[in-house]
């Protein structure tokens, strides 16, 4: 009784947190919550489960899930022929449903896929709309991460695949994921990180990347924006959003949580990628034109989605000719990084 009545104390004093998250323009502002979990996950063993923080909106508390190859959500691709590349490939908010299209044609380009579904390995089977709109940024990207990080310790150690030319492809929270794993993953391995539409919250951004990486944006992608032309490279939140503790490589969430500096802004995406090309990282930003966000996830269509925090700009997909330059983009960064 004792620690339920100390829980609900901490995330009664969080609720201020909320509200600036909302207003701050964060599709589910109520992420600046996630300070719950990010001391209680550490104390706390047993297996992951959803634990409800506000009026719909959850955060994940226990042991997260690594990696299981025999997992239903798993989908592991080899081509016919000698070992090639295989490109891992990391999802979004929604769950391991994301990635199919761009799966589907990378695999279809002869090159070897691996994904999964990070929620899945938790144990937990909702709709995708529930983990958009019903959960932290930082309880997705961490249960991703997790899951992500296993993924690649067990795919470099697969027959098959030519093991020096592993590419890492995160989407949206997948691509924060993707852009952590750039920090901590063996360059013997690992040849180059692709991450479309980092959101730049949640877990923050690392320091120093080891590895290169391409940051992809559509030029329409306003994903979870305030108003049309809120653009999610350009996008700066409350340091309130970002996780404190986060057990991964150092990061601009460090300086920017809701112990340091809450009343500050995080990094944009854009700007953090061009301080790290200032400290001479290997990394580009690619920008599509007539794409938004998930350039693969299907057509063009530029709308606004409702949130448990409201309505919110929320452009999706790209025309084909996006995504076919998209495509060769890849490719070719694939067969150059030997």
């Amino acid at each position: 009784m004792k620690h339920f009545i100390l829980r609900t104390l901490a995330h009664l004093l969080l609720l201020p947190l909320l509200l600036a998250s909302i207003v701050s323009g964060c599709v589910d502002g109520s992420q600046a919550l996630e300070q719950v979990s990010s001391r209680t996950t550490l104390a706390e063993k047993g297996a992951p489960r959803l634990v409800e923080i506000s009026p719909g909106l959850h955060t994940v508390e226990g042991g997260l899930a690594g990696f299981d190859p025999g997992n239903s959500s798993v989908a592991f691709h080899l081509p016919a022929g000698p070992p090639g590349p295989l490109v891992l490939f990391i999802h979004g908010g929604g769950g391991g449903y994301d990635n199919r299209n761009i799966m589907a044609a990378i695999h279809g380009a002869g090159i070897a896929v691996l994904g999964f579904d990070a929620y899945r390995m938790n144990g937990f089977d909702r709709p995708s709309g529930f983990w958009v709109r019903n959960m932290t940024y930082e309880a997705r990207q961490r249960m991703i991460y997790t899951t992500s990080l296993d993924a690649y310790r067990w795919v470099i150690k697969q027959p098959g695949i030519d093991t020096r030319r592993i590419h890492i492809y995160g989407l949206s929270n997948g691509a924060d994921v993707a852009a952590n794993l750039a920090a901590v993953v063996d360059p013997a391995h690992v040849r180059t990180v692709f991450a479309e539409g980092i959101a730049g919250a949640g877990l923050g951004l690392p320091d120093r990347l080891v590895v290169p990486l391409r940051a992809i944006f559509g030029r329409l992608d306003n994903f979870g924006g305030q108003h049309a032309e809120d653009w999610r490279w350009q996008r700066r939140v409350s340091c309130r959003l970002n996780m404190a503790g986060f057990d991964g490589p150092p990061g601009n969430a460090a300086a920017c949580n809701s112990q340091n500096n809450p009343g500050s802004r995080t990094q944009s995406p854009g700007n953090w990628a061009e301080a790290q090309r200032a400290r001479g990282a290997d990394i580009e930003t690619w920008f599509y034109e007539d794409g938004a966000h998930g350039i693969f996830t299907g057509p063009l269509n530029q709308r606004t989605m409702a949130w448990s925090t409201g309505t919110a700009h929320a452009s999706v997909g790209a025309q084909e000719a996006t995504r076919q330059q998209l495509l060769a983009d890849i490719l070719a960064r694939i067969s150059s990084a030997r």
